[in-house]
């Protein structure tokens, strides 16, 4: 990314191939043996684009690449990406705009958790069924709580049918278990008629204000409630889109 201003000296951050190219050289004479990334600069500025402007773990980049099928020159994994970022080989991105910093340590199998430690009673999307995962059948959603800057209220509960991509919004009072019950009562209100015919699942992530399963599936007559992956966007792709 490149610093420049325009005819009415209004900064923008324009991405330059040449620059790029410039900074790879520079780094590839300290580097040793050639980067798996090379020249491509498309795969590049997406990275730095989805992390920098979006605020996306590097996780969720390749995740979102693999879940969309995009195409790049390049194919690479997490553990590689963490390194380029540690070594400083991106124009516009460090360590410092990570959200979460991955160790290189691994943990031991049995402490990987389906879910986040605060939900242990929560049910992880590994079991979700795979008709619900390849979008074969309606009435499976997604939800997310849209909160606006610090200390503003309200905010807007969005829910997202996996098969359609049809959308509905709640404004809540604020981020609360206890508020989002009360949302998905007036979403059913909202609704009216055979509401078991509309929500059977619902997909979330392991926001505090999502914890209570029991609730959430008694207010809406939904069936299940699944959980998320911590620092796993794009397991929510529908949602993501919509936002």
């Amino acid at each position: 990314m490149t610093l420049q201003r325009d005819s009415e000296w209004r900064e923008k951050y324009v991405y330059l191939a040449d620059a790029a190219q410039g900074k790879h050289d520079e780094n590839a004479s300290n580097k040793g043996k050639e980067l798996k990334i090379g020249n491509d600069h498309e795969l590049a500025n997406y990275i730095e684009t989805k992390i920098k402007e979006h605020g996306w773990s590097p996780d969720a980049v390749l995740g979102r690449i693999k879940e969309e099928g995009l195409n790049f020159a390049t194919d690479i994994c997490t553990k590689t990406l963490y390194n380029y970022i540690d070594r400083g080989l991106f124009l516009g991105i460090s360590n410092k705009n990570l959200l979460y910093k991955k160790t290189a340590r691994k943990r031991p199998y049995n402490k990987v958790h389906k879910v986040a430690l605060n939900n242990k009673s929560g049910k992880s999307i590994e079991d979700r069924p795979e008709s619900i995962n390849e979008r074969k059948e309606a009435r499976h959603w997604e939800i997310d709580l849209v909160v606006g800057k610090k200390g503003t209220k309200p905010a807007i509960l969005t829910l997202v049918e996996r098969k359609s991509r049809k959308s509905i919004y709640m404004l809540t009072k604020s981020k609360t278990q206890k508020e989002i019950i009360a949302a998905l009562k007036r979403i059913k209100k909202r609704v009216g008629g055979n509401f078991d015919a509309v929500f059977k699942t619902i997909t979330a992530d392991n926001g505090v204000e999502f914890l209570d399963h029991a609730g959430m599936k008694k207010a809406i007559n939904c069936d299940e409630i699944y959980y998320a992956h911590p620092y796993s966007s794009w397991e929510r792709g529908s949602i993501a889109k919509a936002l």
